[in-house]
């Protein structure tokens, strides 16, 4: 037997299988590195994916840290605010019901008010005596009138006030007929401030004067009529103001004047 041919033929045969189990292994290495690449380049991705959204879930957190923040913001502001507006409510409370308490007190204040000054125009001389009368009654139908707020009533009241206030500094003179008289003839009235009320007949001729102490005209003597007809060129302007020197009653010179209603009727025709 030729054992060198079979040993030849043996080294060829392992030979050629060597190569193709050699190739095997490496086909299987090979494949593994790919499955392996492969495998890494998925759980790259997977984790690219999950760095993704992780990145989102931050921001979404971020973002909604900046709304909580915003959110706390106002709605500490709103606290704020509706402390406030609770503490207003119980100041407006407390208002409200002081203004009832007001106007609980102001009513029987205004009545008074209204007696007082009527009681005063009563008492004083009588200049402009119908349209302080009809002012006392608008007073008293204000104070009557439920539709009429306390304030309006109380604005009204003191403007009336007001109005016989500045009565004090003025002078004037009107036609008219003699208030509180039985005369029914015009006559030229002149009212200095609140001190005197006189009057002129139309021909200038005769003059007199209120006295509040009595509650009547008086006729003054020819003497004072210079004086009177002044204050009347002045309340008139017809001459520029100047200092008067007007008569004033006194009981020294009562005596020396004559009163108006204790003449004759035909002495009291004449005068006027």
């Amino acid at each position: 037997m030729n054992y060198s041919a079979i040993w030849s033929i043996g080294l060829l045969t392992g030979a050629l299988i060597m190569p193709a189990q050699a190739t095997s292994k490496l086909d299987n290495i090979i494949g593994s590195k790919q499955q392996s690449q492969v495998q890494a380049q998925r759980t790259q991705e997977h984790i690219a994916d999950l760095d993704d959204k992780t990145s989102e879930t931050v921001n979404e957190y971020r973002a909604l840290l900046r709304e909580n923040a915003v959110l706390t913001a106002y709605t500490t502001q709103l606290e704020k605010q509706v402390s406030q507006q609770q503490q207003l409510l119980i100041s407006l409370e407390k208002n409200m019901a002081s203004v009832r308490e007001t106007r609980m007190e102001l009513t029987p204040l205004m009545q008074e008010m209204v007696q007082v000054l009527t009681l005063f125009v009563e008492q004083d001389i009588p200049f402009l005596w119908q349209e302080r009368q009809l002012r006392l009654a608008e007073l008293n139908r204000l104070l009557d009138n439920p539709n009429i707020s306390v304030a309006d009533k109380y604005r009204r009241i003191l403007e009336a006030y007001q109005i016989e206030t500045e009565y004090g500094d003025t002078i004037e003179t009107w036609q008219a007929q003699l208030p509180l008289s039985d005369a029914d003839k015009t006559v030229q009235l002149i009212r200095v401030g609140r001190v005197a009320l006189y009057y002129l007949t139309p021909d200038h001729n005769n003059a007199g004067y209120w006295d509040n102490s009595s509650r009547t005209w008086l006729i003054l003597p020819a003497s004072w009529l210079p004086k009177v007809k002044q204050a009347y060129d002045v309340a008139d302007n017809k001459t520029v103001p100047t200092l008067l020197s007007l008569p004033l009653l006194e009981a020294s010179i009562v005596s020396e004047i004559v009163p108006a209603n204790s003449v004759s009727a035909t002495q009291q025709q004449e005068a006027l």
